[in-house]
């Protein structure tokens, strides 16, 4: 007995030792839905990658069929992904196991012809959203907006078509979960709304229509302003925060443009977003008003250094943005003035993640420059090369980042 207590307890020392060396580390995230648990872009692991090539740090590589800008979402050791297949004019859903790359399963949500659209979207680009049991997906199919809900199985739960649809630029219209609701925003030409649906039936429990029809593809996005919980809608030259129990407006107002795309970010109590037709602008509100705050809560705008596609990352008082240019910025979030600027090479789709105080800017050849969140100047890490077209916006658990190129899903790390 004396010898099992010495050993267990030399055991238990040398765990504790290994411990203390290697420090606390942060809890794996999952990565339910476009840009991260928080819809802002940002992750709360740590050691996360920072140095990788098209041979080095790449834990595995799986080809993706068919074409699609969608990202790919994380759920423990599902991934889940879209994709279109030119050839059989399907639209599926894949899973794909996390720990090896394997295609777990693939199934055909629907079909339909390709349907106009701008030259640099796809038939599959809006990224799918999972609460752990189920996983909801967006396409067009015809004239109609098409959602589905299918458990990790493949097993179809429901599918609906709740909107007719009038695009110029196509289809591309990302979910966001909150709680028992699925809420989707559908800003277009056609039947323009912000539905709530019952994530478990389909049935739409409410719905909330923009003061203008233009098309806009900004994902909606959770906040809370020390008093209530909003969601937050952009578009067709108007932001609102909606209750997002009841889709009633909290608040509302003008900007910043008609037609936006990014992402939105959140800091400081306010919410940043951009838009870049006709004029291109980027603004700041703050979340705590009632009714109309176009002319008491809009914090500052501008028309200078505005990005199009990319979304922007809020860190510690700083708003970093990539123009879709290759110029990448950091403005003061209270005042929206230049910090600092930084010229990056080539042309940017894919949005910004920040990880451990590191932002990730990632080009469409797939050239990924790494750099500290640091106020006071640019500071690169690391320029990574995929050495393939990319155009998604990465995913982040695990460790481990997951990148969606041309025609494959790459793992980074270990």
């Amino acid at each position: 007995m004396d010898f099992l207590k010495r050993f267990c307890s030399s055991r238990l020392l040398r765990i504790l030792s290994i411990a203390a060396v290697l420090g606390p580390t942060a809890p794996a995230e999952n990565w339910p839905q476009w840009r991260g648990p928080r819809g802002d872009g940002t992750s709360r692991e740590s050691n996360v990658p920072r140095h990788w090539s098209a041979t080095e740090g790449i834990a595995w590589k799986t080809a993706i069929p068919g074409e699609g800008h969608s990202s790919p979402v994380i759920w423990g050791d599902a991934i889940f992904l879209t994709t279109g297949l030119p050839d059989t004019q399907e639209r599926c859903l894949l899973r794909i196991d996390a720990r090896t790359g394997r295609i777990v399963w693939q199934k055909a949500v629907l079909k339909s012809g390709r349907e106009a659209m701008h030259g640099e979207n796809s038939v599959a680009s809006s990224t799918p959203v999972t609460d752990g049991e189920s996983v909801f997906t967006s396409f067009q199919q015809g004239e109609r907006a098409s959602v589905q809900s299918h458990d990790f199985e493949g097993r179809l739960q429901w599918a609906i078509q709740p909107l007719g649809f009038e695009g110029e630029h196509g289809y591309s219209y990302t979910p966001l979960l909150h709680g028992d609701l699925l809420i989707f925003d559908c800003r277009q030409e056609g039947e323009a709304a912000v539905l709530g649906i019952d994530k478990r039936t389909g049935a739409i429990r409410w719905r909330s229509e923009p003061g203008r029809r233009r098309i806009s593809h900004v994902t909606p996005i959770l906040a809370h302003d020390g008093k209530r919980e909003q969601v937050i809608v952009c578009g067709s030259d108007e932001m609102r925060g909606l209750n997002p129990a009841t889709g009633a407006t909290l608040w509302s107002c003008r900007g910043p443009s008609d037609v936006a795309v990014a992402g939105l970010a959140l800091g400081d109590g306010m919410v940043f977003a951009t838009a870049g037709y006709p004029a291109r602008t980027r603004m700041a509100v703050k979340l705590d008003g009632s009714g109309d705050v176009t002319e008491t809560h809009v914090a500052w705008q501008s028309r200078r250094q505005v990005t199009y596609v990319p979304s922007p990352v809020h860190h510690e008082g700083h708003v970093y943005s990539v123009l879709d240019d290759g110029m990448l910025c950091c403005f003061n979030a209270k005042t929206g003035e230049t910090v600092w600027e930084h010229r990056l090479g080539g042309r940017y789709r894919a949005s910004l993640v920040l990880a451990e105080g590191h932002i990730h800017a990632t080009n469409d050849r797939g050239l990924t420059t790494v750099f500290a969140a640091d106020a006071r100047a640019f500071r690169p890490v690391a320029t990574n090369d995929l050495a393939g077209f990319c155009y998604t916006t990465p995913a982040i658990s695990g460790g481990r980042l997951y990148s969606r190129t041309g025609g494959h899903l790459v793992c980074i790390g270990q």
